[in-house]
C-alpha cells in the first residue's frame, strides 16, 4: 500500500516518458528539424538555426506561464467557518459568518481546536494574456546565408508559421489542515494533489515569397516546387501529469484583539515539492509574509489582507498581493463571500519571460528598400502580467462541525495564463 501511494505521487511521465514540459519543447524542435520534402538542396534545415535561441525563449516563457499558474493557485484560507472565545472556559462563538474561502480574516481558531478539509478546484487555462491558447502562433525565419542582415535572397523571406491549436486545464485537489496551538496562534498545513493536461493539434504554414516571386517554392512539405504542399498537420499531443504540488506550510498569529477590528501576522513557506517539468510545482521554494484585518459589524465581516510573496523561481518575479472583500451571513448557516484578488508584480523585467521581438527582412531595390517585419509570435508583449480576479462563494452549515463550500474565481484583466472561470468545491470540518 505504501509503495502504491509512493508511485501515485510521483509523475507517470517522470518514472516511463518524456515530461510534459520536453513534450511542448518538441513540438517546437520538429517543426524546426524538418527536411522539406521536395526542397531543393533540402533547404528545411535553414530555418533551424535562426530559430533555436528564440524559440528556447518561447518554449521556457510558456512553460513558465503554466508552472506559475498552477503553482500560485491559492490552496484554501487558513481561516475556519467557525471559531470561538475559551477565555471564560467555556466555547463563546466569536462570528456571526462562516468566513471568507480563499482570503484571509485575522481570528483565530482557539487552543486545542481542529478545523480541517478539501476542496477542488478545475481551471480551464483558456487565455494567455487575454488570446485563446487555440490560436497561439510562433512564427520561424530563414537562417542568415548571405551577406549580413537576412533580405539579400529570395529564401530569407519565406517563413513557417507555427498554429499550436492548445487546450490546457488543471485540476487540484487540496486538503487542509490547521491547529489552534495556543488562543492566539494557529499553524496548519496545505496538501496540494494536481493534474495538468495538455492536448495540440499543431500545423505549419509556409508562406513562401519564393513561389510568389519566382512561380516555384524553394520550401515546401511535400508536392513539386511548382505545385508545393505549404502546409503540414504537424504530430499531435495528448498527455497529462498527476502527482503533487507545493505544499503549503502556514502560520498564523493574532497579535492585536481590537472591539471593533483584529490584526494578525500570516507567514507562509511553500517548499518545492511539486515537479517543475510537468508544470506541477514552481521549481523552487516561495516564501509570504503578510498582514491581516478584519472586523465583524453585526453580519458583516470585511477584511482585507496585505502579503509580499518572494518567489525564488528563475522566471518568476516576487508580487505583492492585495486581498479586499467581506463575508456576510444572509440566512442562518449561510454565508455570502466575495473578494477581490490583486497580484502586483515588482521588479525589473527579466530577459528570460519575454518573448522574441518582431525582425526585419529587407532589400534595396534601385532607389527604394523593400522591407518585411515579421512578427515571431502573436502573443501580446507585456512588461509585467498584472493579475486581478474577482471571487464569489457561498458557505452552507448543515450540521454543526461541517461546512459545504462553492466558489468561483472570474479574470478581470488579461494579464498572464488565465481561465475564463474558475469553480471550486469543497468541505471544511471543525472540531
Amino acid at each position: 500500500m505504501i509503495i502504491l501511494l509512493i508511485f501515485g505521487l510521483i509523475p507517470l511521465q517522470t518514472l516511463f516518458g518524456q515530461s510534459l514540459r520536453d513534450k511542448i519543447s518538441n513540438l517546437f524542435g520538429k517543426v524546426l528539424e524538418i527536411q522539406l520534402a521536395g526542397s531543393p538542396g533540402k533547404h528545411g534545415k535553414h530555418f533551424e538555426p535562426a530559430n533555436v535561441t528564440s524559440s528556447n525563449a518561447m518554449v521556457s516563457s510558456f512553460s513558465n506561464f503554466i508552472a506559475a499558474n498552477v503553482s500560485s493557485f491559492p490552496l484554501s484560507s487558513t481561516v475556519a467557518g467557525l471559531t470561538f472565545d475559551f477565555s471564560t472556559g467555556e466555547p463563546v462563538s466569536t462570528t456571526t459568518s462562516l468566513g471568507p474561502i480563499f482570503a484571509e480574516r485575522a481570528q483565530t481558531l482557539g487552543k486545542g481546536q481542529l478545523n480541517l478539509g478539501f476542496n477542488f478546484s478545475f481551471l480551464n487555462l483558456a487565455k494567455l494574456r487575454g488570446l485563446n491558447t487555440k490560436d497561439l502562433r510562433f512564427t520561424f525565419t530563414h537562417q542568415d546565408v548571405g551577406e549580413s542582415g537576412l533580405g539579400d535572397s529570395d529564401n530569407e523571406f519565406d517563413t513557417i508559421d507555427f498554429f499550436t491549436n492548445l487546450d490546457l486545464d488543471a485540476s487540484i485537489l487540496a486538503f487542509f489542515v490547521t491547529v489552534g496551538v495556543t488562543n492566539r496562534l494557529d499553524i496548519g498545513i496545505a496538501v496540494p494533489f494536481v493534474n495538468v493536461s495538455i492536448k495540440a493539434d499543431p500545423r505549419a504554414i509556409i508562406n513562401s515569397f519564393t513561389l510568389t516571386a519566382n512561380d516555384s517554392a524553394n520550401h515546401l512539405f511535400g508536392g513539386t516546387p511548382k505545385d508545393p504542399e505549404l502546409t503540414q498537420q504537424s504530430e499531435s499531443i495528448n498527455d497529462d501529469a498527476t502527482g503533487t504540488g507545493d505544499i503549503a506550510i502556514r502560520a498564523k498569529y493574532n497579535f492585536l484583539k481590537g472591539k471593533k477590528v483584529d490584526l494578525s501576522a500570516l507567514l507562509e513557506y511553500q517548499p518545492p515539492t511539486g515537479d517543475e517539468e510537468d508544470f506541477l510545482g514552481a521549481g523552487k521554494s516561495t516564501f509570504r509574509a503578510g498582514i491581516i484585518s478584519s472586523g465583524i459589524l453585526g453580519n458583516f465581516a470585511p477584511h482585507l489582507n496585505l502579503a509580499y510573496e518572494r518567489r525564488r523561481s528563475d522566471l518568476d518575479r516576487d508580487e505583492i498581493e492585495v486581498v479586499l472583500g467581506y463575508d456576510l451571513k444572509v440566512a442562518e448557516g449561510v454565508t455570502l463571500a466575495t473578494e477581490f484578488l490583486r497580484e502586483l508584480e515588482i521588479g525589473s523585467e527579466i530577459e528570460g519571460l519575454q518573448f522574441p521581438e518582431p525582425v526585419i527582412i529587407q532589400r534595396p531595390i534601385g532607389s527604394t528598400v523593400f522591407r518585411r517585419e515579421v512578427s515571431l509570435t502573436n502573443i501580446p508583449q507585456f512588461s509585467h502580467d498584472h493579475i486581478l480576479n474577482v471571487a464569489f462563494g457561498l458557505k452552507f452549515n448543515p450540521k454543526k462541525e461541517l461546512i459545504i463550500i462553492g466558489n468561483v474565481f472570474v479574470p478581470v484583466n488579461d494579464g498572464g495564463l488565465r481561465s475564463s472561470v474558475i469553480p471550486t468545491f469543497g468541505f471544511e470540518f471543525t472540531f
